[in-house]
């Protein structure tokens, strides 16, 4: 039964990209798509591949920054590790790239997977938060006052969940005690496994506890939105699409980053396309040009990170399509 569900939840994905293919080139002149790829100015590209690889560095020393509170580990493979895990998420359904990269993690710096799991969740929480920020900056440019109301509410709802997790992490001694409390004399009930569990989720998010932490977190986080915003702008660059450069961009990011929520095909093949194309009819280019631009846009990532993640799943004679290769380390 498990299995026939994850065959339909594959099939939903792939149909929900079909779909989203279909609605974004169905009126498309693929003559023109195909001249505006020929003639694209791929010599952006290069600043492009920088900032993508500055950002990657970034996340990697995030990374190593939440995993300071459990061991010293290496920057080099953590950054291995978030390259491997954004290769998977272009080859696996449901972005279980994560689940690749905590295994990949979990291999060679024998971390516990609670630990790894919760450092993971506190990335893409940052990433959440940083991308309400730019939803706000988003519509406070564009002047869309109508929609004003409901970002405070996610603003809101956002920065309720943050500091519900500060004062968690702050008190995360008496709520292990509370659970442990519930458990008597019983070692090995759900209570205590619960707690024991939590102990660790708890421990991998206790970088939060540190405003010292805190600061370089925000920072980092701040600086691996900014060079992907930057990529962006040159991503546009490609087919002279910068007309309103800052606007455009914010653009670009924002709604392709909001589309990968969407289930779909491994690498949000669709998804992106039409989100694309959402992005870019708000400033008058044609559905040719923006079509072109996702196409690069998601190709560009999607060969880099495939080429080196599986160089270092090779380096480590590893296979991302066995389970038992890569399952092996602490629990």
């Amino acid at each position: 039964m498990a299995i026939e569900r994850k065959h339909l939840h594959l099939l939903a994905g792939l149909l929900v990209s079909f779909l989203a293919l279909w609605i974004s080139f169905r009126h498309v002149n693929f003559t023109l798509l195909f001249h505006l790829l020929w003639k694209g100015h791929y010599g952006w590209l290069v600043p492009i591949l920088l900032l993508m690889n500055v950002s990657f560095f970034f996340r990697a020393l995030f990374w190593k920054t939440t995993l300071s509170v459990v061991k010293r580990v290496s920057p080099f493979h953590l950054y291995s590790s978030i390259i491997v895990g954004y290769m998977a998420n272009n080859i696996l359904p449901f972005r279980g790239g994560e689940m690749v990269r905590l295994l990949y993690t979990r291999r060679i710096e024998k971390i516990s997977s609670a630990i790894l799991f919760s450092t993971i969740f506190l990335e893409r929480f940052f990433d959440v938060v940083l991308l309400t920020v730019i939803l706000f900056l988003f519509f406070l440019l564009h002047g869309a006052s109508d929609i004003r109301e409901k970002l405070f509410i996610l603003g809101g709802a956002t920065s309720t969940i943050f500091f519900s997790l500060l004062l968690l992490v702050r008190f995360r001694s008496h709520f292990i005690r509370f659970l442990l409390g519930m458990t008597g004399q019983r070692p090995e009930t759900f209570w205590s496994r619960m707690a024991q569990t939590m102990e660790k989720l708890l421990h991998g998010l206790s970088a939060l506890a540190s405003p010292r932490h805190l600061l370089i977190l925000f920072a980092m986080s701040f600086i691996v939105w900014a060079m992907s915003l930057g990529g962006c702008y040159f991503y546009l660059r490609i087919f002279d699409l910068d007309m309103h450069p800052v606007m455009m961009s914010l653009s670009l990011l924002l709604f392709t980053n909001l589309a990968l929520v969407i289930p779909s095909s491994p690498g949000g093949i669709g998804v992106i396309q039409f989100a694309t194309l959402y992005a870019m009819r708000i400033f008058g280019v044609r559905d040719e040009e923006a079509l072109a631009l996702s196409v690069i846009y998601q190709l560009v990532p999607f060969v880099f990170t495939t080429i080196l993640g599986w160089t270092f799943i090779h380096r480590q004679h590893m296979s991302l399509f066995d389970r038992k290769n890569l399952d092996a380390g602490p629990a």
